[in-house]
């Protein structure tokens, strides 16, 4: 047995306790030699509740270079990547960006340099995973029968009780769902395992896995509170709505075309109830909009009565974002996450209206007058930044020349950055709060769920239509026009219109990469070229245009699904390999 290295992680103003061993069965936290330690201190049982959160997914810059190295037995957090120029999100592997530093393992997964060998698969996380959930029965079957019930000093009342088990079942339901989205049908685990026990375990079928995850979330949902009390202290702790967020994203995956080949429109029906019931709370509301889609800008760095938050991650404040994504003119940012042109080229004019380089007006012109939220998500060459810094990405720029770490797209990263984050002296740390379910993506589940199952005029027995709720996202953005997308007449050009929607509105959330696979669009998508575009300066303020590919892009249909690791093949052989890996 490998010794249990113990370290400290601040989560929502808590201290909280990181136990981290190799694959030990029926792991404690370091401090608290058994169930039973844990169990009669109020603040242990805490401490241990705080643990299982930092298996929730990470997001931001979270792809390493070396997906080998495990975190949990080093002692790191678990899926905690290092900070260095390499350090890359998600979107860079996909049709919204690029990394700016050659050889990331962004780079290296979207031109199709991934198997099944640890060495090389970039977003395996089911070790972490399978460690996550395996802490939760940990919890379940060990600490929490063994609860003094009461109002003593080390006693726990019969609410938070109740409370900590939903917490335990709600990690347990989302740590599934990561497997489920990544793998497809994967072994469902129930229970601890022994050391000596079977680890031939075959993997359940999809539908099966979708049925588990539900029931977790709908038990986990009976015990845990609409909100807390003590915001300043709890904020990130699981909610009735991140479990109703949870299931509602789970069924409308399972209604996609990816895993619905039968297109069984009840599957639809269920994904629509789902996210309706959390609109029917009232808890709820979009950020709101101010002017020029500025709540659209303020919702990713506010967090004190932010409603439209559900359920996210908080870490304690930093730059460490800000620098991996940073223009590399201002001390010496990582320059990082390289927006594409094909993105910037799907984001509207201010009207509601396509962009097209073949207008004249628009293309001598072409970052002006366009949806809000283009401004607030991307960087592009004359827009202000940090300190009153113009960005120049024009050929012989500031910000494209003379540093390590230039943009590859003409395009830098603006969305989750704080403008004031600063990482070295004086230091200006911000807060970042990854949102893992915000009620914007609750809107657009929404949407595509109805459409697909009634159309988008019809409510059926709800209170909004799919082109209603795409309206209220697109009239908080900032749009003056076209909020309703008027012209989306037919229910495939309104997929086509809330398609689009996911894509401006959820840019850089770890949305894209699955959207497109459950889809099953990713194989044209994601195998053609990216772009960037050529800027060349030719008067005071005058400039052309030129697109030019920047990166080849590779998707093959094995690559719908994950390849399982071979490690976990080798251990499990009950546990068969996705087709073509």
């Amino acid at each position: 047995m490998k010794k249990l290295i113990f370290s400290i992680v601040f989560i929502a103003g808590i201290l909280v306790f990181q136990s981290c061993s190799n694959d030990k069965i029926n792991s404690i936290p370091a401090d608290f030699a058994t169930a039973d330690q844990v169990a009669i201190n109020s603040a242990n049982v805490k401490a241990y509740i705080n643990n299982l959160y930092t298996f929730v997914p990470r997001g931001y810059n979270r792809l390493d270079t070396d997906p080998n190295v495990d975190d949990i037995a080093t002692g790191a957090v678990p899926g905690a990547p290092g900070k260095n120029a390499l350090t890359a999100m998600v979107a860079s592997a996909t049709d919204e960006a690029v990394h700016a530093t050659r050889n990331s393992a962004a780079e290296k997964w979207g031109t199709g340099q991934w198997s099944a060998s640890s060495n090389n698969n970039w977003d395996t996380q089911i070790k972490i995973d399978y460690t996550g959930i395996r802490r939760t029965f940990s919890y379940t079957e060990d600490i929490a029968p063994k609860l003094p019930i009461g109002p003593g000093a080390n006693e726990i009342s019969t609410t938070l009780r109740d409370q900590y088990l939903g917490e335990a079942l709600f990690i347990r339901a989302l740590l599934n769902f990561e497997l489920l989205k990544r793998y497809g049908g994967y072994p469902i685990v129930k229970t601890q395992l022994a050391a000596d026990g079977n680890f031939n375990i075959p993997r359940n079928t999809y539908d099966e896995c979708t049925k588990y995850i539900s029931d977790l979330c709908d038990q986990a949902q009976a015990l845990l509170p609409a909100t807390y009390t003590t915001v300043a202290t709890d904020f990130g702790r699981a909610t009735k709505g991140a479990c109703m967020a949870l299931k509602a994203r789970l069924l409308l995956y399972a209604a996609s075309p990816l895993n619905n080949a039968s297109n069984d429109i009840t599957k639809w029906q269920a994904a629509a109830a789902a996210a309706a019931a959390i609109i029917s709370t009232g808890t709820y509301s979009l950020y709101p909009a101010g002017t020029a889609g500025a709540g659209y800008e303020s919702f990713f760095l506010t967090i004190a009565g932010n409603p439209e938050i559900i359920f996210s991650r908080l870490d304690p404040a930093s730059s460490d974002i800000d620098q991996l994504n940073g223009l590399p003119s201002i001390n010496l940012g990582y320059g990082g996450t390289c927006p594409t042109l094909d993105l910037v080229n799907d984001y509207e004019t201010l009207d509601g209206k396509p962009f097209d380089w073949n207008n004249p007006a628009m293309a001598a012109s072409p970052f002006t007058n366009r949806d809000p939220r283009f401004a607030k998500t991307i960087l592009y060459n004359g827009a202000v930044w940090t300190g009153g810094t113009t960005v120049d990405t024009y050929e012989g720029g500031k910000d494209i020349t003379g540093n390590p770490y230039p943009t590859r797209t003409g395009f830098y990263l603006r969305k989750f950055m704080g403008i004031n984050a600063r990482w070295i002296a004086p230091i200006s740390n911000v807060n970042h709060s990854f949102p893992l379910f915000r009620y914007a993506e609750v809107l657009l589940n929404y949407a595509e769920a109805m459409n697909e199952a009634y159309g988008p005029d019809n409510a059926s027995t709800f209170t909004l239509t799919a082109r209603q709720a795409i309206a209220l996202i697109r009239t908080r953005a900032g749009l003056t026009a076209n909020q309703s997308v008027p012209l989306a007449t037919t229910q495939a050009l309104m997929r086509t219109a809330i398609r689009h929607e996911r894509r401006i509105e959820l840019a850089f959330e770890e949305h894209r990469h699955m959207d497109l696979r459950r889809w099953m669009t990713a194989e044209t998508v994601l195998s053609q070229p990216v772009s960037g575009l050529k800027i060349v300066k030719t008067g005071t303020n005058t400039f052309t245009y030129t697109p030019q590919v920047v990166e080849q892009r590779v998707f093959t249909n094995k690559m719908y699904r994950y390849p399982f690791p071979q490690d976990e093949l080798s251990r499990n052989p009950g546990l068969v390999q996705n087709p073509g890996w």
